[in-house]
């Protein structure tokens, strides 16, 4: 699920989600309230999403970059 308050991850960086992701997870920890503790659960939820997604697409990308004909040589 997605945070409804969640900025446009697309025009961050990735470094910059790996820290909003760090601090997230550090306030998570430092909270007891059970509410608060959701609702940062589901931002942490979100940047996890968005960092897999461009994973995948990154993946995608060098794999359809491969041409079978490159990879075989026939002579």
């Amino acid at each position: 699920m997605i945070h409804p308050l969640a900025d446009n991850l697309s025009q961050k960086s990735d470094l910059e989600l790996d820290e909003a992701l760090s601090e997230l997870t550090n306030k998570f920890f430092q909270t007891r309230n059970p509410e608060a503790q959701s609702q940062i659960s589901l931002m942490i939820d979100t940047y996890r999403l968005e960092l897999s997604d461009r994973q995948v697409k990154a993946r995608l990308d060098d794999s359809s970059n491969k041409d079978l004909d490159n990879l075989i040589n026939i002579s």
